[in-house]
């Protein structure tokens, strides 16, 4: 049984590597249809059937922006950890965790631009920089001034489409095939059409990315530090208090559903999901998230929930690996010339919702087998122990 020092940190791998697989499910779509089909599934040249329609209610109901929140808030507590062994007084460029956002630029640059266009790296290494100054301020701070910002940030999204109609993406103005077919021709293309069109929707949506979404995304960082300092991540608040979080899960779950099941009924009006029928899932998400983070904790705390949930520990603690190995085995699937033609990949624009539940769940079993067996002979996983030599300029050792 580890001291309760490191069982701390040990909750942290595990919500961590349930988030980064939960995190796989919202974006499988995004890694097989264009965007329009991500935010609206109704758009789909495949049409739905009422196995992709329960799939979908699925996704929107426990996974969409949950696991994004609970990966973006435990950022915010690495980041603090990382620095915490630094003088406070050591400008930001000397130190590691100056070097290691100013790699995770580049990893994001490269990622999004050359791999898979709905990169996060580069938005989490920018808010880094932000948030680096709010580091110490204290744990009720931390969340009062997060928690506004994450109000606001959110505000900032869902408003457009709520006030005129205007959404991320709008309604096409032209037939939907003639919109949509060619991105689905160019992405099933050889290695240089899909490298182009990759290119292009990154090169057309990052910009906004970051400005939509950097206010919520700092704000979930403060609250994650704040709800770190505070104890709650830690596993020291009361099994009362988490019980309590779960139940409040649960009631959002229900609205979240609930909200859901109405969208279905109305058979996905286009502004109406970005806008007005998004609320209850991007203000309650966090509720869940949390509810998800209380429930992986109580767990924990007993010996043999701690064992069961050592495959999570170990993905979590390779979580920057298995990001980047799932958008490399997705973009394999799904994108064309990434793959020898014998495999008969380059699926781009083929698969439904319904149909990419066994591709995720194989990459899950994938990737838990293989993160345990990494790290039973490694301290780091590959990708981390790489971003390590550079961010500390020099090679650390790897091996236990």
């Amino acid at each position: 049984m580890p001291d309760a020092d490191a069982r701390r940190i040990v909750y942290l791998d595990i919500v961590r590597g349930l988030s980064i697989l939960g995190i796989l499910f919202v974006n499988a779509v995004a890694f097989a249809m264009p965007m329009h089909v991500y935010v609206n599934p109704a758009l789909s040249p495949l049409g739905m059937t009422s196995a992709d329609i329960a799939v979908w209610w699925v996704d929107e109901v426990f996974f969409t922006g949950k696991f994004i929140t609970i990966f973006s808030m435990l950022f915010g507590v690495s980041l603090y950890l990382i620095s915490a062994s630094e003088p406070d007084d050591l400008p930001l460029p000397q130190r590691v965790i100056g070097r290691r956002l100013g790699w995770m630029v580049i990893f994001g640059l490269i990622h999004g631009a050359l791999i898979w266009y709905g990169d996060i790296l580069l938005l989490y290494a920018i808010c880094g920089f932000v948030f680096f100054s709010w580091r110490n301020l204290g744990a009720k701070q931390l969340l009062v001034a997060g928690s506004v910002l994450y109000l606001v940030g959110n505000g900032i999204i869902l408003w457009p489409a709520i006030n005129d109609g205007i959404g991320v993406i709008p309604e096409p103005s032209v037939p939907l095939p003639d919109l949509l077919n060619p991105i689905i021709e160019q992405m099933g293309s050889g290695f240089t059409g899909s490298l182009s069109g990759n290119f292009a929707m990154w090169s057309q949506s990052i910009v906004n990315e970051i400005l939509f979404y950097l206010p919520v995304t700092i704000g979930l960082m403060m609250m994650g530090l704040g709800l770190f300092k505070s104890g709650f991540f830690r596993g020291e608040s009361r099994r009362t208090t988490y019980a309590a979080v779960i139940a409040l899960a649960g009631v959002s779950l229900a609205l979240i559903g609930w909200q859901a099941a109405v969208i279905i009924d109305e058979g996905f009006p286009s502004v109406r999901i970005m806008g007005l029928y998004a609320v209850a899932n991007e203000y309650l998400s966090i509720i869940v998230s949390l509810g998800y983070v209380s429930a992986l904790i109580l767990i924990a705390k007993t010996d043999i929930g701690l064992k069961l949930l050592s495959p999570l520990r170990d993905a979590g603690r390779m979580a920057f690996t298995n990001y980047l190995l799932q958008s490399l085995i997705m973009t394999v699937i799904f994108y064309g010339g990434r793959a020898p033609e014998s495999w008969g990949l380059g699926l781009y624009g083929t698969v439904g919702n319904a149909s990419l539940v066994p591709i995720v769940v194989a990459i899950w079993v994938g990737q838990l087998l293989f993160s345990s067996l990494w790290m039973r002979a490694f301290r780091y996983g590959p990708f981390e122990w790489v971003w390590r030599c550079l961010s500390h300029q020099r090679l650390v050792a790897i091996l236990k």
